[in-house]
């Protein structure tokens, strides 16, 4: 028990500002890095009317302590302030403790939502882990003992003394209150160890968690860390080791069931019925976890039984799920503590590292005492005459730089004052100088983790307060253009930091006053400075040099002006350390506010479109949302392999060998054929060069699988046109591929010209209206500002327009560039490298041709074209297509003609020896059964006499000539109804459509069409003749007779072809019936070319 003399107390220092400085230090950290300071300050400093909010500010900074280096140097300090306060700050820290280390309420937990509550216990078991270990250590240094003697504030207690019912925690002042705890202690001691601490904040925390479990890993640290002191739970490698050493004879421990017996290590604060207790207590939970974890195991069991029945009853199979030996996978740890067993460092699982390579860079710092020897990692603090005047001086140095606009450099100066004799010792030694400089000019090319960890090894051989100085500067001086290299500087500060506390601490200083610098300065011109101060900054917040409360300040100050360049200054801020401050524990709810905070403004406020891109960039950068992993696609080997082929290994050295492989495939399987035809469909997946290389496979295939390359170029086709109708914007690549692997299937003759030339007017008419583009009629699917079909065109045009060279398909091509150039004139101007590209296809195609100048002038060349076919088809007996072409007898290339006119000599010779080979045959068949006599037939030549020709001549002259004198006689009507020339039929079509909607409101009237001429001009007039007039009467008698002649005509020509048709199947059931009856048993040979007419046979 302690006894201190309150006397030393009585001259300390009172000063607000340095008691608040104290506080502030408190709440930021009790690391073992300014525990030291913190110990002075509680020696000079008089913290009396502090009371409180020193309590506040410890338990705050006791979360911080990670460690156990952190944790032992917060049990210090706390320790410290218990020897000076037992009587307020003690009874206080043991009241918020016991309050911390509480089981929240049912209500409060069952209203929230299943995501906060699930993020409301993961913070608060990592809270209370970390509060439980300082408390048990406390407890075991004796601070703390009963809960009962905590106090919720100091109006339970006086400022002098306490009161002898408090008096249960140990240092406390005063032989009266000593006694009465002596007391106290004999009448009621069993109850007071069931009142101790850390039994009542373990009991609270297990015992009221018998059902979820959820405290398991606050239990599992308590274990690890205190199983053996407390316990008195030995491990079993000890336990072997010290059986082993019973049995030699060296047997200073007794072990029984686990435990040790050994009086030297056993601490007088555990008790023998304490240590019960607390075993008691966790082997109770321990069998509700077992219970737990056998339920949830059952029902796992059962789930996967039930699973299997219903893949056995869909006549499936369950997958055996690979185990590992001696792995226990089951857990029933909540995702949210599933990384509580860690104490050093947070899991991946929680997102705050983008990857594992991140994660290293930022944790896993070299240990410099390890790799250095520990005389090179004295840092020499300079020493401090008076504590006051320094910290006053501090102050002063601080209000100057807060007020003045000081440089940098001069900063770094002010912070690592040089000393003379260093500077005479560093001026000695010139090789360690040059090794320095050395250093510092090689940092911008340090890019890599390997690299600056070396450095910073070189660094501490070198090391000096003058040589610190000169790093600090170096390191501040990044260009402002530089900043990928802010991360391996950030790096190399927090990993000297360690040891050198003073260069981080310069850092800071400096980037905090850089930052109020530039805030107080408004110019648009300091944009780079300001990025690379605020990156610098959040790069050291990952590696925890730069506090918390820091960064905050700084995000703060950029968002309550929220404009111009301090919008900058926070994206970079969220794209550089936001995520990490979300996804830390300590700073995840604050973040989520500051992120909310910047949304609403940039919603609110008015920006431009690059500033609002650039914050919803860094919001989901630092908040990415939830999304679903990509599922890769599942294909077989087969599969694997012909893709491998196509998309891979496709070139003009393996083209022979490609196609060997794929004629080798199983094309009657049709899961292979619909797999290789999938593949060939999609060209747009291989290079654009290669297409013409996959026309010849296709073309290569299609010869020994004529299915597959009608299906492939159906797909082509169809792909083409649904290309036209959807226009998506984004698919215009794959439909220049399409389009060009078309023109490469008519090169390798895989295609014929009249589907080229299909594709080419679907092209240019698909959507239009009457089949034909014009500039006064707009098309939703083809605009006039859309010039993409103009490419389309070209790019067939350029693969395959040089072979329309001869013959129709000459005429053809003629005809389309003429349709084109009016197609192109019913655009709006188009953009240069459109212009360049029709300007050389039509240069490549026809050189010679004539380029129009107007649409109007195109149009009437495409009028004159339209009526010359419409003649030519008029007057000849072709066939019209559908482009309203000719069909010559003529094939579109000479070459392809001389190759189909081989073609049909080979297959009508290989037809008449087959014939030849089958009659041959079958004679040979009967011949063996019966010998019978072969009449041949030759086919007869009817040969027309003379006479009945003069005979037929004759009766057909008298016939005409009764036909026109019957005829002479009649009255001839005028002729009104006469076809309108061509050129006038658009004009007209227009004119008779008003006329028809004006007929619709006056339905006694009749509408003509009068064709005059002025001049050499031909022009045409609507008329409305009165209905009820002779004029309109007979033309409407008329057009009603023709009409039913039309219907006559129509009739008698399908009753001719069905009576032609029956004609001839009764002919040939004749001839069948005749063959069977007269010549049956004889062979009849019809030999074509012999004279005469008659039939010889025998």
């Amino acid at each position: 028990m302690l006894y201190i003399d309150a006397s030393q107390y009585k001259n300390l220092d009172s000063n607000i500002k340095k008691n608040t400085t104290f506080i502030k230090k408190c709440k930021t950290s009790l690391a073992a890095d300014s525990t030291q300071q913190l110990l002075n300050d509680i020696k000079k400093l008089s913290l009396e009317k502090y009371i409180s909010e020193i309590v506040g500010a410890v338990l705050e900074g006791m979360l911080k302590c990670k460690s156990t280096t952190d944790i032992s140097a917060c049990v210090e300090v706390i320790s410290a302030l218990h020897q000076r306060f037992p009587e307020t700050f003690t009874l206080l820290l043991t009241y918020n403790l016991a309050k911390a280390l509480s089981q929240p309420s049912r209500q409060h937990l069952n209203s929230l939502s299943q995501d906060q509550r699930d993020k409301e216990e993961s913070t608060r078991i990592s809270r209370q882990r970390t509060y439980l270990r300082i408390s048990v250590e406390l407890w075991l240094a004796d601070v703390l003992r009963n809960v009962e003697d905590g106090i919720p504030s100091l109006a339970s207690t006086s400022l002098e003394g306490v009161e002898s019912q408090r008096d249960g925690v140990a240092g406390f002042v005063g032989s009266s209150s000593s006694t009465s705890l002596k007391s106290r202690k004999k009448e009621d001691n069993e109850k007071k160890t069931k009142s101790n601490f850390v039994y009542n904040a373990l009991k609270g925390l297990l015992s009221n968690d018998l059902e979820q479990n959820i405290n398991l890993p606050i239990a599992a640290s308590f274990l690890k860390n205190y199983g053996q002191e407390i316990l008195g739970i030995i491990p079993r490698k000890q336990r072997a080791a010290l059986e082993q050493q019973q049995e030699q004879g060296d047997n200073n421990n007794v072990v029984t069931n686990g435990e040790t017996m050994d009086n030297s290590s056993s601490s007088s604060v555990v008790t023998p019925e304490y240590r019960k207790l607390l075993r008691d207590l966790f082997e109770e939970y321990y069998r509700n976890v077992e219970k737990h974890l056998v339920k949830e195991h059952k029902m796992i069991k059962k789930l996967d039984h039930r699973n299997r029945e219903i893949l056995y009853t869909r006549d499936l199979e369950m997958p055996e799920l690979p185990e590992e030996e001696g792995v226990t996978r089951v857990s029933i740890v909540s995702a949210g503590a599933a990384n509580a067993f860690s104490e050093t460092k947070e899991s991946l699982a929680n997102g705050i590292w983008e990857d594992e390579d991140a994660r290293k860079f930022y944790e896993d710092l070299p240990d410099l005492n390890v790799l250095v020897p520990g005389v090179f990692l004295e840092s020499n603090p300079p020493k401090r005459t008076t504590d006051g005047d320094e910290q006053e001086k501090e102050t002063t140095e601080e209000e100057e730089i807060g007020d003045e606009d000081v440089d940098a450099s001069d900063l770094v100066d002010q912070a690592l004052n040089t000393d003379k004799d260093e500077e005479s010792a560093a001026n000695s030694m010139p090789s360690q100088l040059a090794q320095l400089d050395g250093l510092i000019a090689r940092l911008p090319t340090l890019g890599n983790r390997d690299l600056i960890d070396s450095a910073a090894v070189e660094f501490c051989y070198m090391n000096s307060k003058n040589a610190r100085k000169r790093l600090v500067k170096a390191l501040l001086n990044v260009p402002r253009q530089r900043v990928d290299l802010l991360p391996y500087y950030s790096r190399l500060i927090a990993i000297l930091s360690q040891y050198y506390p003073d260069i981080s601490e310069t850092v800071l200083a400096a980037l905090d006053h850089e930052f109020k610098g530039l805030q107080k300065k408004k110019t648009q011109d300091l944009l780079e400075s300001r990025v690379k101060n605020i990156r610098l900054i959040s790069e050291l917040t990952k590696f925890r040099v730069v506090p918390a409360h820091t960064i905050f300040h700084v995000f703060k100050i950029a968002l309550d002006d929220f404009t111009h360049q301090n919008i900058d200054i926070v994206c970079n801020l969220l794209e550089t350390c936001g995520r990490y401050l979300l996804k830390s524990t300590e700073t995840s709810v604050r973040m989520n506010n500051m992120l909310e905070v910047v949304m609403r403004k940039k919603n609110v406020q008015h920006m431009d479109n690059r500033q609002m891109l650039m914050i919803e960039n860094a919001y989901y950068q630092a908040n990415p949302p939830d999304r679903t992993a990509i599922v890769e696609k599942e294909r077989s080997p087969m599969e694997l392999y012909v893709r491998k082929l196509i998309y891979g290994d496709l070139n003009k050295k393996s083209l022979d060998r490609i196609l060997k492989q794929l004629r080798k495939l199983h094309w009657k399987d049709e899961k292979i054929f619909k797999m290789v035809l999938k593949i060939f469909q999609k060209v747009w997946k291989i290079k654009y060069s290669n297409i013409h290389l996959l026309a010849i496979l296709a073309s290569g295939l299609h010869r020994h699988h004529s299915d597959f390359g009608v299906q492939l170029v159906d797909s082509l086709i169809e792909e083409i046109r649904i290309g036209l109708e959807q226009n998506i914007f984004k698919h215009n690549q794959r439909r220049i591929a399409v389009v060009k692997y078309l023109g490469e299937l008519y090169n390798y003759r895989l295609i014929d010209s009249p589907l080229v030339f299909d594709t080419l007017y679907t092209i240019v008419t698909l959507g239009h209206e009457f089949g034909r583009p014009a500039r006064e009629r707009f098309c939703p699917m083809d605009a006039p500002n859309d010039f993409f079909r103009i490419r389309l065109c070209c790019t067939l045009l350029d693969t395959c327009g040089m072979c329309f060279d001869r013959g129709s398909s000459k005429r053809k091509l003629d005809y389309f560039l003429t349709f084109f150039q009016m197609y192109i004139f019913t655009k709006a101007k188009p953009p240069m490298d459109v212009d360049f590209m029709v300007s050389d296809t039509l240069e490549m195609l026809r050189p010679q041709m004539h380029i129009f100048a107007s649409y109007e002038e195109a149009n009437e060349a495409v009028d004159r074209m339209l009526l010359e076919q419409l003649k030519s088809v008029q007057g000849s007996d072709g066939k019209v297509q559908e482009g309203g072409f000719e069909e010559s007898e003529e094939e579109s290339t000479s070459d392809e003609a001389d190759d189909d006119d081989h073609l049909e000599d080979a297959d009508r010779d290989e037809e008449e020896e087959d014939n030849t080979e089958e009659i041959t045959q079958e004679g040979v068949d009967d011949g063996e059964d019966e010998e019978e006599d072969v009449v041949v037939l030759k086919t007869k030549q009817d040969q027309v006499s003379k006479e009945e020709d003069d005979e037929f001549e004759r009766e057909f002259s008298r016939m005409m000539n009764e036909s026109m004198e019957s005829r002479k006689f009649e009255k001839k009507s005028a002729v009104l109804d006469v076809p309108i020339p061509m050129n006038l039929r658009g004009a007209q079509d227009r004119r008779t459509a008003t006329a028809q909607e004006k007929g619709n409101n006056q339905q006694d009237k009749m509408s003509f069409t009068l064709l005059t001429k002025k001049g050499n001009r031909q022009q045409t007039r609507t008329m409305e003749v009165p209905s009820d007039s002779i004029l309109a009467v007979s033309t409407r008698t008329k057009q009603e007779a023709e009409r039913e002649e039309q219907q006559q005509l129509k009739k008698l020509v399908l009753n001719y072809e069905e009576r032609e048709e029956a004609a001839a199947r009764q002919a040939a059931k004749e001839e069948r019936a005749r063959q069977r009856g007269g010549f049956r048993g004889r062979r009849v040979l019809h030999i074509g070319g012999g004279g005469g007419g008659a039939y010889s046979g025998r």
